[in-house]
């Protein structure tokens, strides 16, 4: 039991390493000790709950729930660093380190505002930042931090913490509420080298707009977003060889892989408070809208609606991603796909739904304009429901542009046709 004088260690210990990196550069023993501290300190708590929070609450320092009422120069000191970068938290997970808390307190101690971009540079993963207002690139990012700690617990026998995950997607759905089309926007950053962890956000993000397309309530939405994000946690129990494997799987592997919907369930058993439809949703996601599919024992069985949304969206995310047997399809082609495997493989008044809820030109959707332009869909709907906000890549002269500013369009109208990013180079994640 982690009793509330550890906690309250935290903040005296991180405190302590603003202190001494007064006195002595990042390297020096001094700084090192003190740095260990602050680890040896949160250690209990990480492994306990799977995360760590040091926030505000109408100007007092909480770590976790408990407030810091310590009225130490130190202390204050911190807390006025933190506020000087204008975050109002800072979370930490599993795996975090010595060189990765020194980053972070270099960074408070400059008081820089750019905080969160200069860690995700430095590729630092297990520390992050919420600032003042959480913007859909950090609520994404923290969700990748939740994913990677899940399925890691999972790979490893460990029993995953399902109150981060709840925390992660609630997040999500606020972000999936107030700018839902920001928020698919980063469905586009794919990172390639964590696949797994990346479709499994994405996954998520991609049923949450589909739900909103489908007016779910919010109770809904959450269940929509656990699913989506845990749908694939069955995969950390089958050999990584398999799931990595470059070419077509012999039968033997693919037998395997198909296992991995009834892995998943044992793990999301084991957890606290899953509810039924997620694990219906773990369960039964590679079931087809015409009930052929895997695992073969689910036919017939009572399947939540909320399934065949995660279908979909496990679908779309495929289609727009690099594989070593296919090219990505644009987001606008893929939605034409969804439309071919409408009615068979995939709900056709959902995916109706959900094409229409993106439009004609979806995020992510690289164009050119009538004056030859070319530019890419970054969001949409701000001022009015068809309007589109478009980043300008390419001038009409054909010179490759870097900073231009970003133009509102009311309407489509301007838009002659889509272009092929690879056919011009362009790699779209990069401008998003």
């Amino acid at each position: 039991m982690i009793t509330p004088q550890q906690i309250k260690q935290i903040p005296a210990t991180l405190a302590a390493v603003l202190q001494g990196m007064r006195l002595y550069p990042g390297e020096h023993p001094q700084v090192r000790r003190q740095l260990e501290a602050v680890l040896d300190a949160m250690r209990p708590l990480l492994q306990q709950k799977g995360q760590l929070q040091l926030g505000f609450a109408d100007g007092t320092l909480l770590v976790e729930d408990l407030p810091c009422l310590e009225q130490h120069p130190s202390i204050l000191e911190l807390s006025q660093k933190v506020r000087d970068c204008r975050l109002k938290g800072i979370r930490f997970f599993p795996g975090l380190d010595a060189a990765q808390l020194l980053e972070l307190m270099t960074q408070l101690n400059k008081g820089n505002s750019d905080i969160a971009e200069a860690l995700d540079i430095l590729g630092i993963d297990h520390i992050r930042v919420i600032p003042e207002e959480d913007t859909p690139r950090e609520v994404y990012r923290e969700a990748l931090s939740v994913v990677e700690s899940l399925y890691e617990d999972a790979r490893l026998g460990r029993r995953p913490a399902s109150s981060i995950a709840f925390n992660s997607v609630q997040k999500m759905v606020s972000s999936a509420i107030s700018r839902p089309y920001a928020l698919l926007a980063m469905t586009m950053l794919k990172d390639y080298d964590n696949y797994t962890f990346t479709h499994s956000v994405n996954v998520s993000v991609i049923s949450l707009t589909i739900g909103r397309a489908c007016n779910l309530p919010n109770d809904q939405l959450n269940l929509l977003g656990m699913g989506g994000m845990m749908h694939d946690l069955g995969k950390m129990t089958i050999d990584h060889a398999i799931i990595t494997k470059p070419g077509q799987l012999s039968a033997t592997e693919r037998l395997e892989m198909m296992r991995h919907p009834e892995h998943g369930v044992e793990i999301v058993s084991k957890m606290n408070a899953i509810p039924p439809e997620v694990i219906n949703i773990i369960h039964h996601h590679h079931l087809r809208f015409d009930r052929t599919g895997y695992p073969k024992d689910s036919r017939g069985c009572d399947i939540s609606p909320l399934v065949d949304m995660v279908t979909i969206a496990d679908t779309f995310d495929a289609m727009t991603t690099l594989r070593c047997y296919q090219k990505p399809f644009s987001p606008k082609k893929a939605l034409d796909q969804l439309h071919q495997l409408s009615g068979s493989h995939l709900h056709p008044e959902y995916v109706e739904k959900f094409t229409s809820f993106l439009g004609p030109y979806p995020v992510g959707t690289l164009v050119r304009l009538k004056d030859g332009t070319i530019a890419l869909v970054v969001d949409q709907n701000h001022q009015g429901e068809n309007s589109l906000k478009l980043k300008p890549i390419i001038t009409t002269e054909g010179q490759l542009q870097q900073n231009a500013p970003e133009l509102n369009h009311p309407d489509g109208s301007q838009i002659l046709a889509e272009v092929d990013p690879l056919l011009k180079g362009i790699q779209v994640e990069k401008y998003l």
